[in-house]
């Protein structure tokens, strides 16, 4: 290629390219094209990209190349190449250089290309810095010098006779460039520079770097600003809340490279300086107090909890954060020297003058820490202030620069180590502290281990961590074990930490151990007071509390509790637990017995009560825009308020499990009626791959063709099963070819979530849809959805009402054991009356247009599956069928009640497992 673009003839060209030979080609290559023309463009790229290639393969397998690239200065070819301003081979020159200096591994081989300064010549290069292309490449490369700083190379780079320090110099030029990608670089680079440990070249870094410290934080102060702005105005749909995440990214990414510079101790005094003095006090502190100047820039109270809690839980400065948190828990208004001001389009830092107003409050003490109790207030009328309350009360609690001692001051209850030896308190002034300390850890784990997670008719409320991190016996593959809604470990709950921590964990496990802690027993009455009100406010009718906020207190109690000695305090949380807990047990008792999807609603809420909705990676910045009352929102309903009926139900049900479980945390009580059970501790449901005994059990052949993917088959595959059911289950099994009279299951779902519906088409043909129960890991979704065929019509009318039944009686069982979970008498559908909020009339399919017929007062749980195949049935309220009353008289109808006692409702046909 060389010879046919015009290199002189008396260059050889090696036919190895990676040999000490094929260099020495190519530096006469350079040589003889010194001047850039139209006609050897093409050959110097080529050149230099080769370059590059053979110096990586010099410094892994031959030394010698390296010594040669250094005697023949070939640096210097770069220089005169990169002088001339073209740029295609300025491109090509800074990719070479970037791939070059990435590569290197031997250190001789990097001090080899950093000598003569050459590469500092480089640097300084006037390039044409607005092309995208060369921006790219050149930004790049200073990045990959940067991390080649250590105290052995530093002083290539640095020159502490002159105070030359090019690359500093450099960057610091590029801080406010106009795209993301440059800033981001700039700041990596300058990290990196400032951790290199050099006296002298840390003094020259101090004086050059201090315009830019001060930039960076007035960039966080225009980024809090105009994410306050943005949700001032903004409404709570998807388009905007992804607009926010990314001004929240921005942001909280900013604090973190803040919070890394203030771990390096040559710039963390300046930085700590220009952070309180430009951030925290004259912008976050102003904003909780009241307005002394009609000129401030203020953020809303919401903005600055938000943006306060996000700066406890990044940064870990011991000097900073005292410095803010001492302000916040104790100072006045007297305190703020400084505010922030609108100017035209921009706005400054101007001093605060002693003619402005500060009334009467601004004498007053915690004038700070009282906005934040006062943001528990008015929670039932708009709980976003008190989300953000609760997050900063439960920062300050994670913060990892030990700030213990100052919350102590504060009566703030907090638990910290002792340094040296271990510390054992008096037994008279922390026993009931070390007693609550106790108690609440081992409720984290042991109640846990309580709940015996296998077999609950809530089937898969067994942990899918279990299904899907475990070993899987051979016979059965991982999609069925995750598509069974029975299969389970006892121990499912035994080890949270094998996938996560359990939500109630949290707060014991950021604490010390409790034999080397000592305890602050002391708290404010007024914090607790504050935190009580948001317990009261989910009592109330129509409050505006959505449930992540309810959690997020519980929480913080939990860990406040874990310290305080105050016998009354604890007795008045547990009596307001218990209060706030009749009262919404009240709401719920009303549908427990008349709505049809109670069970469905019920057993979701629970299934999500179990998720750890706290984690602040993942939540808070929706909170910051005004609550959403709506599904259209997008939003999930515990971060949202209710909207309709069943979903006010749904959110007075999270509530109940919420309250109930911390006055069980108060009270030191284990929960063992939650998760409901309804098999007898001797009895274990069937599984997938067991061997059944059918003697005595009536079966229905049939064929299963499957209609989506599940466990037993793809779709349109035809399998020919035996139905079988048992009180609770639709057992799918195939006959055992080694023992007579037993078979192998296949497939095991739960009748209460079982829909059966006929087909208009085929009298012969059931179209059946299982749904497998919710779990922490998933939502309520289909296991089976199949086409069921039997022989003729009268084997298929049969397999319909022998599920109907099943359904109706499975599903009274589970609501039979839901009602002796939460205390409430079951009402036997048939001789209840309508629901509460029930229309007793419906629109009949069929009749003339403005006609009603009355429903059926007896309308309960397994009405709608009852009911002779109407498509849409399935338990919908209110639904109507025009077969209703002749399905109500038959021996298997609509109507049959539900036995009280569970043992009526055993089959004598029933298989028995093996």
């Amino acid at each position: 290629m060389f010879r046919k673009l015009g290199s002189s003839g008396s260059l050889w060209k090696p036919k190895n390219p990676h040999s000490l030979e094929y260099l020495k080609y190519l530096q006469g290559v350079l040589t003889k094209n010194e001047k850039v023309t139209e006609n050897n463009k093409k050959i110097l790229v080529e050149a230099l990209r080769a370059i590059a290639e053979i110096l990586i393969w010099g410094d892994q397998n031959d030394a010698s190349v390296f010594d040669f690239f250094l005697e023949r200065q070939m640096l210097t070819h770069f220089l005169k190449i990169m002088e001339q301003g073209i740029t295609q081979l300025n491109v090509q020159l800074l990719q070479t250089l970037n791939i070059l200096f990435e590569n290197i591994r031997h250190e001789t081989s990097l001090y080899f290309l950093l000598s003569n300064n050459h590469v500092n010549s480089i640097i300084s290069h006037k390039f044409d810095l607005q092309n995208d292309e060369i921006m790219a490449y050149y930004i790049s490369f200073l990045k990959t010098l940067s991390f080649k700083l250590n105290p052995a190379t530093i002083h290539f780079f640095f020159n502490e006779t002159t105070e030359e320090f090019p690359l500093l110099v450099e960057v610091l030029k590029l801080y406010n460039w106009n795209e993301s990608m440059v800033r981001i670089a700039v700041r990596n680079i300058l990290l990196n520079i400032v951790r290199v440990d050099d006296d002298s070249m840390t003094i020259f870094v101090i004086r050059h770097i201090k315009e830019y410290l001060s930039e960076l934080i007035d960039s966080l102060v225009a980024l809090s600003v105009e994410m306050d702005t943005f949700v001032r105005s903004a409404e709570n749909v998807l388009a905007n809340r992804e607009r926010l995440r990314g001004k929240v990214d921005d942001l909280i990414d900013l604090i973190h490279y803040i919070g890394e510079l203030l771990e390096v101790e040559a710039v963390a005094e300046t930085l700590s300086v220009f952070v309180t003095t430009r951030y925290l006090s004259p912008l976050l502190l102003s904003s909780l107090s009241p307005r002394r100047d009609n000129h401030s820039l203020l953020l809303t109270p919401v903005s600055a909890l938000f943006f306060f809690s996000q700066f406890l839980l990044v940064v870990r400065h011991h000097e900073t954060i005292h410095t803010f948190l001492s302000s916040f828990l104790f100072d006045n208004q007297k305190t703020l020297m400084t505010h922030w001001i609108r100017h035209e389009q921009n706005f400054c830092l101007e001093p605060i003058t002693m003619a402005s107003p500060v009334g009467e409050l601004g004498d007053q003490n915690c004038v700070f820490f009282d906005n934040l109790l006062e943001a528990f207030d008015t929670c039932q009328l708009d709980d976003s202030r008190a989300f953000y309350g609760l997050m900063l009360i439960y920062s300050m609690f994670q913060n990892k620069a030990d700030v213990g001692e100052l919350l102590s001051a504060a009566n703030f209850p907090v638990l910290h180590r002792e340094s040296g030896s271990t510390v054992i308190p008096s037994n008279e002034q922390s026993s009931l502290a070390q007693q609550n300390l106790a108690r609440l850890r081992s409720l984290s784990t042991s109640s846990q281990g309580k709940r015996t997670r296998a077999m609950t008719e809530i089937g898969v409320e067994a942990t899918e961590e279990d299904e899907i991190f475990h070993d899987v016996p051979e016979e059965r593959n991982l999609e069925d074990l995750i598509d069974d809604p029975f299969v389970a470990d006892n121990n499912a709950y035994q080890d949270p930490d094998e996938t996560g921590r359990s939500r109630f964990q949290s707060a014991a496990d950021e604490l010390p151990p409790s034999e080397s802690t000592t305890t602050s027993s002391a708290c404010d009455s007024r914090l607790f007071d504050a935190l009580s009100c948001i317990i009261q406010g989910v009592g109330a009718d129509e409050n505006k509390i959505r449930p992540i906020t309810l959690e997020l207190a519980c929480l913080v109690i939990r860990q406040i509790l874990m310290t305080v000695d105050d016998e009354k305090v604890h007795t008045n949380l547990t009596k307001l637990c218990s209060e706030i807990r009749q009262k919404l047990l009240a709401t719920i008792g009303q549908y427990v017995n008349g709505e049809n999807l109670f069970l469905e609603w019920f057993e979701d809420e629970y299934a999500e009560f179990e998720v750890n909705h706290v984690n602040f990676d993942i939540i808070g910045y929706e909170m910051l825009l005004p609550p959403a009352a709506t599904p259209l929102s997008g939003l999930v309903l515990h971060k949202r308020l209710a909207s309709g009926f069943e979903e006010r139900l749904r959110t007075q049900i999270v509530f109940y499990l919420h309250i109930r479980k911390l006055e069980r945390d108060l009270t030191g009580e284990g929960d063992t009626e939650l998760p409901v059970r309804v098999f007898n501790s001797g009895q274990e449901p069937v599984a997938v791959g067991d061997c059944i005994n059918l003697h005595n059990s009536d079966l229905l052949s049939c064929t299963v063709v499957p209609q989506q993917p599940c466990s037993i088959g793809k779709p349109g595959d035809r399998l020919a099963r035996f139905l079988v059911t048992d009180r609770l289950q639709l057992i799918l099994v195939e006959p055992d070819s080694r023992k007579a009279g037993w078979a192998i299951v296949r497939f095991v779902g739960l009748l209460q979530d079982t829909t059966i519906n006929g087909d208009s088409a085929d009298s012969k043909v059931l179209h059946v849809v299982v749904e497998g129960q919710p779990s922490r890991l998933k939502k309520r979704h289909p296991v089976l959805t199949a086409k069921l065929i039997f022989d003729d019509h009268i084997r298929c009318m049969a397999a319909k009402q022998r599920l109907t039944k099943g359904r109706q009686t499975a599903r009274g069982l589970k609501l039979q054991a839901i009602c002796s979970a939460l205390g409430v008498p079951r009402i036997d559908p048939s001789r209840m009356s309508a629901s509460p909020r029930m229309n007793p009339f419906r629109i009949v399919k069929g009749c003339a247009p403005g006609s009603v017929r009355k429903t059926v007062s007896t309308t309960s749980s397994g009405t709608s599956s009852g009911a002779s195949g109407a498509p849409g049935g399935g338990g919908r309220p209110g639904f109507y069928s025009s077969n209703l009353r002749s399905a109500s008289r038959g021996p298997s109808g609509a109507g049959i009640g539900i036995p009280e006692d569970p043992s009526h409702g055993t089959s004598s046909g029933a298989p028995r497992r093996n």
